[in-house]
């Protein structure tokens, strides 16, 4: 459909994007003489009503959000020519992360929370304005050749979601990074913005989705029964806070996600940077204790000494390291005392001996201690010796 205007201004250049939904085609505008992004809806979406109401609130919505991280949406309507619905967008010269994916596999650290750091102030700033992106995936996110990040389609995912015609073709599209409350019908809300980003940093830091089903059935039932693979366990180069991050926007209840964009792009870099995150969900905590359970050795059993008895035991032992010092000087003055008595024989002996040659002195001997009683006798001896 190159050569192609649209709407007698845009005029078609090469295709840069396809999709089961739409076109996305480069083009001139040539009333303002730049280059533009017309994106072409599937012709059978004229044929939706609703679909054409709920299309132009949107599209008018997403029009109205002017950000550095958002793709820019210029004009939208439908060309009778060409029996086209069209959106005209800013045009981003660059990659989309589904195209880097195909050619790298996986990125690293760095670029993926630069990534992640550019889709957050996007959301953030889109959801403080109350619109809801409802398809946030690899292709929707825009690295452009200086290095700046878009996020586009917004506003567009929404009005598409709510047709009946295009609902089937859009979930098994996209089904992989559906948030679980949107899988089961329930309608978006800014958290299933943060699973639908949670998925896509964890496919660029490991090269594989969280869950890989082949139908929304098997995605909902892989989301019910197991948590996904860490991203520390498979890449020990993951900071553990970084896993942690990711895990709780991957949580399968919405409450248990981040409030906010903002929120999560600050744990993603704090998290990166070594920063504890708390990020088990409820469900990996059931798990994992399970698995502890089950893998843990079985302990001895325990003693327990009761308070009373652990308490007189252990009087009992300071009892007996306070009555050594005391046995000990009981050892010493016993010995002392039998030095005295043989001390008291002799002189008594020698007194015995000598009472014929002079006079002998005598007098009384008292003490309180073993040490008194010792010295006086040794006074008496010298006074009979002289």
């Amino acid at each position: 459909m190159s050569g192609l205007v649209i709407a007698n201004r845009y005029e078609l250049g090469e295709r840069v994007g396809t999709g089961g939904m739409s076109t996305v085609q480069l083009a001139f505008d040539r009333r303002l003489e730049r280059d533009v992004a017309v994106k072409l809806l599937a012709e059978h979406l004229a044929d939706d009503p609703q679909f054409i109401s709920r299309f132009k609130r949107e599209a008018l919505a997403a029009a109205r959000l002017v950000h550095p991280n958002i793709v820019q949406v210029f004009d939208f309507g439908f060309d009778e020519t060409s029996g086209r619905h069209f959106i005209v967008m800013e045009f981003v010269k660059g990659h989309s992360c589904a195209e880097l994916l195909r050619d790298h596999g996986r990125l690293s650290l760095d670029e993926v929370l630069h990534l992640a750091d550019g889709a957050c102030r996007a959301l953030h700033y889109a959801h403080r304005n109350g619109v809801v992106h409802r398809d946030v995936k690899p292709g929707n996110i825009l690295r452009a050749d200086e290095g700046t990040v878009k996020l586009a389609d917004f506003g567009i995912a929404k009005a598409m979601g709510s047709s009946s015609i295009t609902q089937v073709g859009s979930v098994l599209g996209t089904a992989a990074y559906l948030a679980p409350e949107q899988a089961h019908g329930e309608p978006a809300t800014p958290r299933s913005d943060i699973y639908g980003l949670g998925v896509v940093v964890y496919q660029l830091l490991a090269g594989r989705l969280p869950y890989e089903a082949t139908s929304l059935t098997e995605l909902v039932l892989l989301q019910q029964n197991q948590p996904p693979a860490r991203l520390d366990a498979m890449d020990r180069l993951i900071p553990e806070g970084l896993a942690n991050a990711i895990e709780r926007a991957l949580a399968l209840k919405a409450d248990d996600r981040f409030a906010s964009a903002e929120e999560m792009r600050l744990a993603l870099h704090a998290g990166a940077s070594g920063a504890p995150v708390q990020g088990v969900t409820d469900q990996t905590r059931v798990l994992a204790a399970t698995e502890a359970t089950r893998a843990a050795p079985a302990a001895p059993p325990v003693r327990r000494l009761e308070p009373r008895a652990a308490e007189q035991k252990a009087l009992a032992r300071e009892a007996r390291q306070e009555a050594l010092p005391a046995k000990r000087d009981r050892h010493v003055g016993r010995w002392l005392a039998l030095a005295a008595i043989i001390a008291i024989l002799a002189v008594a002996g020698w007194l015995a001996f000598s009472a014929s040659e002079q006079a002998v002195q005598t007098r009384e001997i008292t003490g309180n201690t073993t040490q008194e009683i010792v010295s006086q006798m040794q006074q008496l001896v010298d006074d009979n010796t002289r």
